[in-house]
């Protein structure tokens, strides 16, 4: 009795189509996992900006921060924001006149999350972020004016547009609570309260960047 070799191992034809399917459907799958992991990627932000103020305290400034963040893909990430504010020629404005403050200062330590709409190197983008204010003495001036700085928690959204490597963006930080400010005017000495809520206007820069483009 013979036995057909075709019936065991199949024919060589056929045999030589099955591996070709194998191998392409195994360089398929290593292209897909290569392409999901390039979707990672971690980069480290900076900003420099103007601040501001507003109410009963008006006072203008320059603002710095850093933000390391991990993105899950293009259109996500996550991260931190480290921010320091320091605030020039302060008017405050009390019930009879206003008066001058010399400066004042203010860092935050926030968690943030980002959303960026479409695909393309020019974008817009959403931010949203939470977390601890100081917020430092206020003093000098030619009023006797002093303030106690506090420490609080607050957040920020921000709206923005990004181009490359570039970005700009405004962010306003509603920081809860409220400082107590002495200000010395020509009928006396008034107490006073301020907010310490503020206004960033920011541009923003990639300082480098680990799996990105």
């Amino acid at each position: 009795m013979f036995l057909d070799y075709g019936t065991i191992v199949g024919n060589p034809q056929e045999i030589k189509i099955h591996v070709m399917k194998k191998l392409l459907l195994i360089s398929l799958l290593a292209v897909s996992s290569t392409g999901l992991a390039q979707e990672n990627f971690f980069r480290l932000d900076g900003g420099i900006g103007f601040a501001t103020t507003f109410g009963n305290v008006r006072s203008y400034g320059i603002s710095a921060s850093t933000e390391p963040k991990f993105f899950f893909n293009p259109n996500i990430s996550v991260g931190l924001r480290l921010e320091g504010n320091v605030l020039f020629g302060a008017k405050i404005k009390t019930s009879t006149e206003d008066v001058n403050a010399a400066m004042s200062a203010r860092s935050a330590y926030l968690l943030k999350g980002e959303y960026y709409l479409g695909d393309g190197n020019t974008k817009p983008f959403f931010g949203l972020m939470g977390g601890y204010y100081v917020q430092a003495n206020v003093g000098g001036g030619t009023s006797g004016v002093s303030a106690y700085g506090g420490k609080t928690w607050g957040g920020a959204p921000e709206i923005g547009v990004t181009f490359g490597n570039f970005r700009m963006s405004a962010l306003y930080h509603f920081v809860a609570g409220k400082d107590l400010v002495s200000a010395s005017t020509s009928v006396g000495t008034e107490t006073i309260e301020v907010g310490r809520s503020y206004f960033i206007f920011q541009l923003g820069f990639r300082v480098f960047g680990v799996g990105d483009q």
